[in-house]
Protein backbone atom coordinates (compact mmCIF):
# COMPACT_ATOMS: atom_id res chain seq x y z
CA UNK A 1 0.00 0.00 0.00
CA UNK A 2 1.06 3.33 -1.18
CA UNK A 3 1.47 6.16 1.78
CA UNK A 4 -1.22 7.82 -0.54
CA UNK A 5 -3.23 4.91 -0.11
CA UNK A 6 -2.83 4.62 3.74
CA UNK A 7 -3.69 8.06 4.40
CA UNK A 8 -6.87 8.06 2.43
CA UNK A 9 -7.74 5.09 4.03
CA UNK A 10 -6.99 6.92 7.57
CA UNK A 11 -9.05 9.58 5.95
CA UNK A 12 -12.08 7.81 5.76
CA UNK A 13 -11.72 6.26 9.02
CA UNK A 14 -12.03 9.83 10.27
CA UNK A 15 -14.53 11.25 8.84
CA UNK A 16 -16.56 7.75 9.40
CA UNK A 17 -15.63 8.37 13.14
CA UNK A 18 -16.44 11.71 13.77
CA UNK A 19 -18.55 12.99 11.38
CA UNK A 20 -18.21 16.49 12.24
CA UNK A 21 -15.02 18.31 13.65
CA UNK A 22 -13.47 21.68 13.38
CA UNK A 23 -11.27 23.93 15.35
CA UNK A 24 -7.88 22.94 14.81
CA UNK A 25 -8.39 19.56 14.76
CA UNK A 26 -6.07 17.42 12.74
CA UNK A 27 -8.89 15.44 11.02
CA UNK A 28 -9.56 18.89 9.12
CA UNK A 29 -6.28 18.94 7.61
CA UNK A 30 -6.04 14.90 7.13
CA UNK A 31 -9.65 15.17 5.18
CA UNK A 32 -9.27 18.27 3.05
CA UNK A 33 -5.94 17.06 1.88
CA UNK A 34 -7.71 14.03 0.02
CA UNK A 35 -11.46 15.82 -0.66
CA UNK A 36 -11.49 14.92 -4.01
CA UNK A 37 -11.19 10.94 -3.40
CA UNK A 38 -13.17 11.03 -0.50
CA UNK A 39 -15.98 13.21 -2.08
CA UNK A 40 -16.32 10.40 -5.04
CA UNK A 41 -15.97 7.83 -2.28
CA UNK A 42 -18.88 7.88 0.02
CA UNK A 43 -20.70 9.84 -2.50
CA UNK A 44 -20.50 6.30 -5.09
CA UNK A 45 -20.54 3.68 -2.12
CA UNK A 46 -22.21 5.37 0.61
CA UNK A 47 -24.61 8.15 -0.42
CA UNK A 48 -22.68 10.65 1.69
CA UNK A 49 -22.14 14.39 1.50
CA UNK A 50 -18.78 15.32 2.36
CA UNK A 51 -18.76 19.34 2.46
CA UNK A 52 -14.95 20.02 3.16
CA UNK A 53 -14.53 23.51 1.21
CA UNK A 54 -14.35 25.78 4.49
CA UNK A 55 -10.96 25.95 5.99
CA UNK A 56 -11.54 25.10 9.33
CA UNK A 57 -14.18 22.42 9.88
CA UNK A 58 -15.54 19.23 7.71
CA UNK A 59 -18.78 17.40 7.88
CA UNK A 60 -19.91 14.45 6.90
CA UNK A 61 -23.61 14.24 6.03
CA UNK A 62 -24.15 10.28 7.10
CA UNK A 63 -27.96 8.83 6.31
CA UNK A 64 -29.54 5.80 8.09
CA UNK A 65 -29.47 2.25 6.24
CA UNK A 66 -30.28 -0.96 7.27
CA UNK A 67 -30.40 -2.27 10.55
CA UNK A 68 -30.00 1.64 11.81
CA UNK A 69 -30.50 1.79 16.00
CA UNK A 70 -30.92 5.47 16.54
CA UNK A 71 -29.55 6.61 20.34
CA UNK A 72 -30.48 10.18 20.16
CA UNK A 73 -28.83 12.61 22.95
CA UNK A 74 -28.75 11.86 26.77
CA UNK A 75 -27.75 13.83 29.34
CA UNK A 76 -24.40 14.04 31.49
CA UNK A 77 -25.54 11.44 33.88
CA UNK A 78 -26.63 9.33 31.28
CA UNK A 79 -30.52 10.45 30.99
CA UNK A 80 -31.75 10.05 27.68
CA UNK A 81 -33.60 12.86 25.92
CA UNK A 82 -37.28 13.56 25.92
CA UNK A 83 -39.11 15.41 23.47
CA UNK A 84 -39.46 18.57 25.86
CA UNK A 85 -35.20 18.27 25.65
CA UNK A 86 -35.12 17.38 21.80
CA UNK A 87 -37.55 21.21 21.63
CA UNK A 88 -35.71 22.70 24.15
CA UNK A 89 -32.54 21.51 22.08
CA UNK A 90 -33.81 22.94 18.78
CA UNK A 91 -34.66 26.10 20.39
CA UNK A 92 -31.19 27.33 21.91
CA UNK A 93 -29.58 26.39 18.68
CA UNK A 94 -31.91 28.26 16.52
CA UNK A 95 -31.09 31.17 19.58
CA UNK A 96 -27.36 30.47 18.89
CA UNK A 97 -28.01 31.05 15.02
CA UNK A 98 -29.57 34.66 15.67
CA UNK A 99 -26.84 35.43 18.26
CA UNK A 100 -23.76 36.93 17.19
CA UNK A 101 -20.21 35.64 18.24
CA UNK A 102 -20.75 34.87 21.63
CA UNK A 103 -23.92 34.89 23.91
CA UNK A 104 -24.79 34.37 27.76
CA UNK A 105 -26.80 31.81 29.36
CA UNK A 106 -29.26 34.31 30.68
CA UNK A 107 -29.79 35.69 27.13
CA UNK A 108 -30.45 32.34 25.38
CA UNK A 109 -32.93 31.45 28.29
CA UNK A 110 -35.00 34.73 27.67
CA UNK A 111 -34.81 34.04 23.86
CA UNK A 112 -35.58 30.26 24.20
CA UNK A 113 -38.76 31.15 26.79
CA UNK A 114 -40.06 33.20 24.29
CA UNK A 115 -39.72 30.89 21.49
CA UNK A 116 -40.86 28.27 23.65
CA UNK A 117 -44.45 30.16 23.74
CA UNK A 118 -45.38 30.02 20.25
CA UNK A 119 -44.40 26.48 20.19
CA UNK A 120 -47.88 24.11 20.53
CA UNK A 121 -47.86 21.56 22.84
CA UNK A 122 -44.50 22.07 24.32
CA UNK A 123 -44.88 21.36 28.06
CA UNK A 124 -42.08 23.91 29.26
CA UNK A 125 -42.25 27.32 31.82
CA UNK A 126 -39.28 29.27 32.11
CA UNK A 127 -40.62 30.15 36.11
CA UNK A 128 -40.49 26.45 36.80
CA UNK A 129 -37.60 25.22 38.25
CA UNK A 130 -37.42 21.57 36.63
CA UNK A 131 -38.16 23.44 33.26
CA UNK A 132 -35.10 25.62 33.97
CA UNK A 133 -32.87 22.01 34.49
CA UNK A 134 -34.23 20.69 31.28
CA UNK A 135 -33.27 24.07 29.60
CA UNK A 136 -29.62 23.92 30.92
CA UNK A 137 -29.53 20.10 29.59
CA UNK A 138 -30.54 21.55 26.13
CA UNK A 139 -27.84 24.35 26.26
CA UNK A 140 -24.80 21.23 27.26
CA UNK A 141 -26.03 19.26 24.42
CA UNK A 142 -25.21 22.09 22.23
CA UNK A 143 -22.05 22.22 23.94
CA UNK A 144 -21.30 18.82 23.19
CA UNK A 145 -22.54 18.70 19.54
CA UNK A 146 -19.56 21.67 19.26
CA UNK A 147 -21.80 24.98 18.80
CA UNK A 148 -21.58 26.39 21.82
CA UNK A 149 -17.90 26.46 24.17
CA UNK A 150 -18.03 27.28 27.42
CA UNK A 151 -15.85 30.58 27.70
CA UNK A 152 -16.68 31.74 31.69
CA UNK A 153 -19.00 31.29 33.91
CA UNK A 154 -21.34 28.75 35.63
CA UNK A 155 -24.07 27.02 34.68
CA UNK A 156 -24.76 24.62 37.67
CA UNK A 157 -25.47 27.94 39.63
CA UNK A 158 -28.06 29.52 36.90
CA UNK A 159 -29.59 26.36 37.11
CA UNK A 160 -30.28 26.76 40.62
CA UNK A 161 -31.68 29.97 40.73
CA UNK A 162 -28.85 31.91 42.35
CA UNK A 163 -28.15 35.64 41.74
CA UNK A 164 -26.15 36.53 39.31
CA UNK A 165 -25.27 32.76 38.35
CA UNK A 166 -24.42 33.36 34.51
CA UNK A 167 -22.37 32.13 31.44
CA UNK A 168 -20.53 33.13 28.63
CA UNK A 169 -20.38 31.04 25.13
CA UNK A 170 -18.55 31.34 21.74
CA UNK A 171 -20.54 30.07 18.77
CA UNK A 172 -18.85 27.72 16.50
CA UNK A 173 -21.17 29.08 13.44
CA UNK A 174 -19.79 27.08 10.68
CA UNK A 175 -20.25 24.10 12.74
CA UNK A 176 -23.82 25.16 13.73
CA UNK A 177 -24.72 26.01 9.90
CA UNK A 178 -23.39 22.25 9.08
CA UNK A 179 -25.00 20.45 11.82
CA UNK A 180 -28.29 19.92 10.27
CA UNK A 181 -28.21 17.39 7.36
CA UNK A 182 -31.30 15.67 5.51
CA UNK A 183 -31.63 14.65 1.70
CA UNK A 184 -33.66 17.54 1.29
CA UNK A 185 -34.72 20.86 2.60
CA UNK A 186 -37.19 20.48 6.03
CA UNK A 187 -39.36 23.56 4.59
CA UNK A 188 -39.62 21.64 0.81
CA UNK A 189 -40.66 18.46 3.40
CA UNK A 190 -44.71 17.27 3.55
CA UNK A 191 -43.97 15.44 7.13
CA UNK A 192 -41.12 14.32 8.89
CA UNK A 193 -40.52 11.33 7.23
CA UNK A 194 -40.07 12.67 3.95
CA UNK A 195 -37.51 15.07 5.93
CA UNK A 196 -35.12 11.87 5.57
CA UNK A 197 -36.59 9.80 2.76
CA UNK A 198 -33.82 9.70 -0.11
CA UNK A 199 -34.19 10.27 -3.83
CA UNK A 200 -33.36 8.17 -6.29
CA UNK A 201 -33.88 8.10 -9.86
CA UNK A 202 -36.85 5.21 -10.88
CA UNK A 203 -34.20 3.66 -13.47
CA UNK A 204 -32.41 0.69 -13.22
CA UNK A 205 -28.93 2.80 -12.48
CA UNK A 206 -31.00 4.37 -9.46
CA UNK A 207 -32.02 1.17 -7.91
CA UNK A 208 -28.65 -0.50 -8.61
CA UNK A 209 -27.15 2.85 -6.67
CA UNK A 210 -29.74 2.69 -3.51
CA UNK A 211 -28.63 -0.45 -3.41
CA UNK A 212 -25.25 -0.23 -3.11
CA UNK A 213 -25.71 2.31 -0.68
CA UNK A 214 -27.81 0.66 1.78
CA UNK A 215 -25.67 -2.67 1.62
CA UNK A 216 -22.50 -0.74 2.10
CA UNK A 217 -23.80 1.71 4.99
CA UNK A 218 -25.09 -1.34 6.90
CA UNK A 219 -21.42 -3.17 6.93
CA UNK A 220 -20.06 -0.04 7.54
CA UNK A 221 -21.51 1.39 10.14
CA UNK A 222 -23.75 -1.80 11.96
CA UNK A 223 -22.10 -3.91 15.05
CA UNK A 224 -24.14 -6.87 12.92
CA UNK A 225 -26.09 -6.64 9.93
CA UNK A 226 -28.63 -9.58 9.95
CA UNK A 227 -30.07 -11.43 7.04
CA UNK A 228 -33.44 -9.69 7.78
CA UNK A 229 -32.38 -6.08 7.67
CA UNK A 230 -31.74 -6.77 3.92
CA UNK A 231 -34.15 -7.30 1.33
CA UNK A 232 -33.78 -10.37 -0.78
CA UNK A 233 -32.09 -8.20 -3.58
CA UNK A 234 -29.83 -6.65 -1.57
CA UNK A 235 -28.87 -9.92 0.01
CA UNK A 236 -28.42 -11.53 -2.95
CA UNK A 237 -26.25 -8.33 -4.17
CA UNK A 238 -24.32 -8.81 -0.80
CA UNK A 239 -23.93 -12.37 -1.56
CA UNK A 240 -22.74 -11.94 -5.54
CA UNK A 241 -20.24 -8.94 -4.88
CA UNK A 242 -18.90 -10.48 -1.48
CA UNK A 243 -15.30 -10.42 -3.30
CA UNK A 244 -15.52 -6.64 -4.00
CA UNK A 245 -17.05 -5.33 -1.08
CA UNK A 246 -14.23 -7.58 0.43
CA UNK A 247 -11.89 -5.58 -1.02
CA UNK A 248 -13.17 -2.17 -0.71
CA UNK A 249 -14.01 -2.68 2.82
CA UNK A 250 -9.90 -3.54 3.76
CA UNK A 251 -8.43 -1.22 0.86
CA UNK A 252 -10.71 2.02 1.93
CA UNK A 253 -12.00 1.46 5.24
CA UNK A 254 -9.20 -0.92 7.21
CA UNK A 255 -12.48 -3.44 8.06
CA UNK A 256 -12.85 -7.47 7.49
CA UNK A 257 -15.79 -8.61 5.94
CA UNK A 258 -16.55 -12.10 8.39
CA UNK A 259 -19.53 -14.37 6.95
CA UNK A 260 -21.70 -15.63 9.85
CA UNK A 261 -24.40 -17.92 10.37
CA UNK A 262 -27.01 -14.82 11.52
CA UNK A 263 -25.65 -12.56 8.65
CA UNK A 264 -22.51 -10.46 8.21
CA UNK A 265 -19.92 -8.64 10.38
CA UNK A 266 -17.11 -6.15 9.07
CA UNK A 267 -14.79 -6.07 12.01
CA UNK A 268 -12.93 -3.16 13.10
CA UNK A 269 -9.71 -4.65 14.71
CA UNK A 270 -8.16 -1.71 16.34
CA UNK A 271 -11.77 -0.65 17.56
CA UNK A 272 -11.22 3.25 16.62
CA UNK A 273 -14.27 3.56 14.43
CA UNK A 274 -16.94 2.54 17.27
CA UNK A 275 -18.07 4.83 19.75
CA UNK A 276 -19.87 2.01 21.83
CA UNK A 277 -17.31 0.52 24.60
CA UNK A 278 -18.59 -2.67 25.14
CA UNK A 279 -18.10 -5.17 26.99
CA UNK A 280 -16.58 -2.86 29.48
CA UNK A 281 -16.29 -1.85 33.48
CA UNK A 282 -18.84 0.13 35.23
CA UNK A 283 -22.09 -0.83 36.63
CA UNK A 284 -24.46 -0.47 33.73
CA UNK A 285 -21.82 -2.37 31.11
CA UNK A 286 -20.79 -5.23 33.55
CA UNK A 287 -25.28 -5.61 34.20
CA UNK A 288 -25.32 -5.55 30.35
CA UNK A 289 -22.91 -8.08 29.91
CA UNK A 290 -24.40 -10.32 32.83
CA UNK A 291 -27.82 -9.79 31.34
CA UNK A 292 -26.90 -11.02 27.40
CA UNK A 293 -25.11 -14.39 29.57
CA UNK A 294 -28.30 -14.61 31.23
CA UNK A 295 -30.43 -14.18 27.93
CA UNK A 296 -28.28 -16.96 26.46
CA UNK A 297 -28.45 -19.23 29.41
CA UNK A 298 -32.22 -19.16 29.22
CA UNK A 299 -32.22 -20.36 25.38
CA UNK A 300 -30.45 -23.32 26.31
CA UNK A 301 -32.25 -24.07 29.19
CA UNK A 302 -35.43 -24.37 26.49
CA UNK A 303 -37.16 -20.86 28.15
CA UNK A 304 -39.42 -18.64 26.53
CA UNK A 305 -37.98 -16.52 23.67
CA UNK A 306 -39.32 -13.39 25.45
CA UNK A 307 -37.71 -12.55 29.34
CA UNK A 308 -40.60 -10.42 31.30
CA UNK A 309 -38.94 -7.13 32.05
CA UNK A 310 -40.12 -6.97 35.73
CA UNK A 311 -37.83 -10.52 35.26
CA UNK A 312 -34.90 -8.48 33.96
CA UNK A 313 -35.07 -5.87 36.60
CA UNK A 314 -35.50 -8.81 39.82
CA UNK A 315 -32.33 -10.56 38.11
CA UNK A 316 -30.79 -6.75 38.03
CA UNK A 317 -31.81 -5.99 41.59
CA UNK A 318 -29.82 -9.91 42.38
CA UNK A 319 -26.85 -8.72 40.77
CA UNK A 320 -26.56 -5.51 43.13
CA UNK A 321 -26.90 -7.41 46.10
CA UNK A 322 -23.92 -9.85 44.27
CA UNK A 323 -21.79 -6.54 43.47
CA UNK A 324 -22.29 -4.86 47.07
CA UNK A 325 -19.81 -2.40 48.30
CA UNK A 326 -18.49 -2.24 44.69
CA UNK A 327 -21.81 -0.17 43.05
CA UNK A 328 -23.07 2.91 44.05
CA UNK A 329 -26.05 2.86 46.36
CA UNK A 330 -30.01 2.38 45.22
CA UNK A 331 -29.51 -0.37 42.88
CA UNK A 332 -30.60 -2.90 45.41
CA UNK A 333 -33.81 -0.97 45.12
CA UNK A 334 -36.86 -1.57 43.06
CA UNK A 335 -36.06 1.86 41.02
CA UNK A 336 -32.63 1.63 41.03
CA UNK A 337 -32.54 -1.80 39.63
CA UNK A 338 -34.92 -0.21 36.87
CA UNK A 339 -32.74 2.56 35.67
CA UNK A 340 -29.58 -0.14 35.77
CA UNK A 341 -31.89 -2.41 33.60
CA UNK A 342 -32.47 0.13 31.30
CA UNK A 343 -29.22 1.83 30.90
CA UNK A 344 -27.77 -1.93 30.42
CA UNK A 345 -30.31 -3.15 27.90
CA UNK A 346 -29.07 0.35 25.88
CA UNK A 347 -26.36 -0.95 25.87
CA UNK A 348 -26.91 -4.26 24.53
CA UNK A 349 -29.72 -2.69 21.76
CA UNK A 350 -26.73 -0.33 20.32
CA UNK A 351 -24.72 -3.46 20.18
CA UNK A 352 -27.85 -5.38 18.29
CA UNK A 353 -27.67 -8.21 20.58
CA UNK A 354 -30.81 -7.67 22.15
CA UNK A 355 -34.54 -5.81 21.22
CA UNK A 356 -36.76 -4.40 23.41
CA UNK A 357 -40.45 -5.79 23.05
CA UNK A 358 -43.19 -4.50 25.43
CA UNK A 359 -43.50 -7.33 27.04
CA UNK A 360 -40.17 -7.88 27.72
CA UNK A 361 -36.67 -8.26 25.86
CA UNK A 362 -35.70 -11.10 23.41
CA UNK A 363 -32.00 -11.73 22.47
CA UNK A 364 -30.67 -11.70 19.05
CA UNK A 365 -29.02 -14.46 17.77
CA UNK A 366 -25.21 -12.17 17.73
CA UNK A 367 -25.75 -12.57 22.08
CA UNK A 368 -24.94 -16.15 22.01
CA UNK A 369 -21.72 -15.49 20.89
CA UNK A 370 -21.04 -13.81 24.29
CA UNK A 371 -20.87 -15.51 27.91
CA UNK A 372 -19.71 -13.97 31.45
CA UNK A 373 -17.54 -15.79 33.60
CA UNK A 374 -15.72 -14.69 36.69
CA UNK A 375 -11.82 -13.92 36.39
CA UNK A 376 -11.34 -14.89 39.42
CA UNK A 377 -13.59 -13.09 41.61
CA UNK A 378 -10.75 -10.03 41.57
CA UNK A 379 -12.04 -6.25 41.85
CA UNK A 380 -10.52 -3.76 39.33
CA UNK A 381 -9.33 -0.60 39.96
CA UNK A 382 -12.75 1.19 39.71
CA UNK A 383 -14.36 -1.26 42.66
CA UNK A 384 -15.92 -3.82 40.03
CA UNK A 385 -15.48 -7.70 39.42
CA UNK A 386 -13.32 -8.38 36.35
CA UNK A 387 -15.87 -10.62 33.87
CA UNK A 388 -14.11 -12.22 30.85
CA UNK A 389 -15.81 -12.70 27.48
CA UNK A 390 -16.22 -16.18 26.24
CA UNK A 391 -17.43 -17.96 23.20
CA UNK A 392 -19.66 -20.83 23.51
CA UNK A 393 -18.07 -23.98 21.76
CA UNK A 394 -21.52 -24.15 20.07
CA UNK A 395 -21.88 -21.39 18.64
CA UNK A 396 -18.56 -20.94 16.52
CA UNK A 397 -18.01 -19.02 13.87
CA UNK A 398 -20.55 -20.44 11.30
CA UNK A 399 -19.59 -19.10 7.47
CA UNK A 400 -21.62 -19.82 4.84
CA UNK A 401 -20.62 -21.92 1.57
Amino acid sequence: MTDRDDGLRRAVRAALAEPIVGGGHPTVALVRRHRGELTRFFADELGYRLDAARAGVVRLAKLPGPGHEPRGLASRAGRPFDGRRYALTCLVLASAESAGERTTLARLFEDVSLRATGVDGLAWQSDVAADRRVFIHAVQAAVDLGVLELADGDEERFARGHPGGDALYRIDRERLALLPTAPQPPSLAAGPEDVAREAYPDTEDGRVRRRRHRVTRALVEQPVVYHDDLTDDEREYLRSQRGRLERLLADKVGLILEVRAEGWVAVDETGELTDLRWPDYGAANTTALRLCDELRCRQSRGEPAVWPWPEVVAFTRSLAAEYAGAWKQGTDTTAGAHLLATEAIGILTAARLVAGRQDGVVARPAAARYAAAPAGATISAGGTEQMSIVTPPDHQQEAEA
